[in-house]
């Protein structure tokens, strides 16, 4: 290369790291030091989720419009405006071909993220959520309508026996399951539902703070394996080196943009139904 060439590159190259220096001012720094941890991972996923016009960039929810203000996971906006929140349900999600699936049922929809993000993608026509919360609802139906109303959405109040019910053979006939309930797994996942569901593909997250997770995890290990085949879903790592729109973020706000504030590593599992292999 030659040394104009190299000179012109590498200008061009620190460019966005010294336009960042002259937007902060020494006071500004010096409250930024003294902010807790989730103070700063919220100011830096806004500055991105701003940078990038509140629009998922990357990934296989590319173009889908996320709300300044969800009702969960304000913290996770930036990341996943690139396509790198919870990893390894996008990769499975990348993955679906079309037809795949008639029914996408998401049980803890939170504001909607999975449930508005598959429907904008086409693969999966319609999605039900269970959501318990009324700001959570309100949230699934404000994003849906903000990215055109595409598909058919239904919204049910919390998951339990009940509300599982009311699922007929038509919602469940080549559906996805998505199970992120915060511990409720273990509860909700008896044998009637266990039974009600084996037909469908099921990802489930196992979350290990709940009173008695050992027994409770192996005994619903035992009843899922009567249905299905369980698989452990691989952590996929969250690359970050690599995103132009990073280049310019500390070193610790690039780590930081992507962390889950989760406790531990924690398990995804894969539930196959037996019946269709």
């Amino acid at each position: 290369m030659k040394l104009t060439d190299l000179i012109s590159s590498e200008l061009e190259y620190f460019r966005p790291m010294l336009e960042r220096d002259k937007q902060s001012s020494f006071e500004q720094r010096e409250i930024w030091r003294g902010e807790t941890i989730r103070q700063r991972q919220k100011r830096i996923s806004l500055e991105l989720f701003k940078m990038l016009n509140g629009t998922v960039k990357y990934g296989p929810f590319k173009g889908l419009r996320l709300t300044h203000n969800p009702w969960w996971g304000q913290l996770d906006l930036g990341s996943q405006c690139l396509g790198l929140y919870e990893k390894e349900i996008l990769k499975f999600i990348e993955n679906i071909e079309d037809g795949q699936f008639t029914n996408f049922i998401d049980i803890g929809a939170a504001d909607g993220y999975y449930a508005v993000g598959l429907l904008s993608t086409g693969k999966i026509p319609r999605s039900i959520c269970f959501e318990k919360t009324d700001k959570g609802r309100e949230a699934i139906f404000t994003n849906w309508k903000n990215n055109g109303a595409i598909g058919q959405l239904v919204v049910k109040a919390k998951a339990n026996f009940e509300s599982i019910a009311t699922l007929t053979e038509h919602d469940l006939e080549r559906s996805l399951i998505l199970i992120d309930i915060e511990g409720g797994e273990f509860e909700l996942l008896n044998n009637d539902t266990i039974h009600k569901f084996r037909y469908s593909k099921i990802l489930l997250e196992i979350h290990n703070w709940v009173t008695d997770f050992e027994e409770k995890y192996k005994n619903l290990l035992i009843s899922l394996d009567e249905f299905f085949c369980i698989k452990i879903i691989k952590r996929v790592d969250r690359q970050v080196d690599n995103y132009m729109e990073l280049r310019d973020f500390t070193d610790d706000n690039r780590l930081l943009l992507i962390s889950e504030r989760r406790p531990c590593l924690m398990r995804f599992l894969e539930l196959t139904p037996k019946s269709r292999l």
